[in-house]
């Protein structure tokens, strides 16, 4: 069963990772003079509240792999 965790995790990761990668390029599309005059800090906030809502999703998604592994190896013996 941990190979089937590790799987899920690593497909995980790569998901993550490839939002991430995808959401940068998005700014780039704008102008140079149009970031220039724009000032991110009152979005600070929303950054960290999306972040910490992606941390939480990926800890419940963990410890529910987690739980089931656990009552698969429970029934399996």
């Amino acid at each position: 069963m941990t190979s089937k965790l590790g799987v899920f995790v690593r497909a995980s990761l790569v998901v993550l990772a490839t939002t991430l990668i995808t959401a940068f390029p998005v700014g780039a599309q704008q102008g140079a003079s149009a970031l220039a005059g724009q000032s991110l800090r009152p979005y600070h906030f929303v950054f960290l509240a999306y972040a910490l809502a992606w941390i939480l999703v990926f800890g419940w998604v963990i410890s529910i792999a987690r739980r089931i592994s656990t009552l698969a190896d429970r029934l399996g013996e």
